[in-house]
This record gives C-alpha cells, sequence and structure tokens, in this order.
C-alpha cells in the first residue's frame, strides 16, 4: 500500500473518524480532501496537518516508509524537511549574490 489516499483511508478507519472529521480537524475543506484523495493532488503543508491529525509522519503518507512515526531527523533523512518561505527567499538571495559574483571573476 503505497499510495497517499490508500494510506489516509486506511488510518481514517483505523482511528474510527469520518473524512469530514479528518478535514476539519486538519484545517482543511471537505473538498481539498476529496481532491487529495481521488487525484493525489495534496500540497506538502497539507499532508503534514492530515499526518498531525493522523499521528504519523508525512513520510509515512506518501509511501517512503513503512514507519508510522519518525523522529524529526528520521523523517529528514527520508527527504521531507520543513522549510519557512522567508528562509527559501533567504537562499534564493544568496544564490543570486553568488551567482553574480561568479559572473564577476569571468
Amino acid at each position: 500500500m503505497s499510495r497517499i489516499e490508500d494510506r489516509i483511508r486506511v488510518l481514517v478507519a483505523e482511528k474510527g473518524i469520518t473524512l469530514l472529521q479528518l478535514a476539519t480537524s486538519s484545517n482543511i475543506t471537505e473538498a481539498t480532501l476529496h481532491a487529495i484523495l481521488n487525484r493525489n493532488d495534496a500540497k506538502y503543508s497539507q499532508l503534514q496537518r492530515i499526518a498531525e491529525t493522523l499521528a504519523v509522519n508525512v513520510a509515512y503518507l506518501a509511501g517512503e516508509t513503512p514507519l508510522k512515526n519518525m523522529s524529526a531527523i528520521q523523517e529528514a533523512q527520508t527527504g521531507y524537511v520543513i522549510i519557512k518561505a522567508d528562509e527559501v527567499i533567504e537562499m534564493q538571495k544568496k544564490i543570486i549574490d553568488l551567482q553574480g559574483q561568479l559572473l564577476q571573476r569571468l
């Protein structure tokens, strides 16, 4: 079972909650949850909220690991890292500065 929607449906059944309850507890709309389940159309932030509600990690939902609960270090090692938008922008600025410095040296 590696599809996100399959894992979510199994976890919902195990927890004995409805999809509406999952959506509400995860702070996403029911329509968004259905889009995730039917079209595998999910943002990382949405998966993170669903995972928190279901008490598992995002890597498990994505089928990257059979472990439902991992430490932040283990999850980061599987490739899931939380980066804030302002940190991304700052990194992009540094990259642009470094590229400019390299071009000046050429």
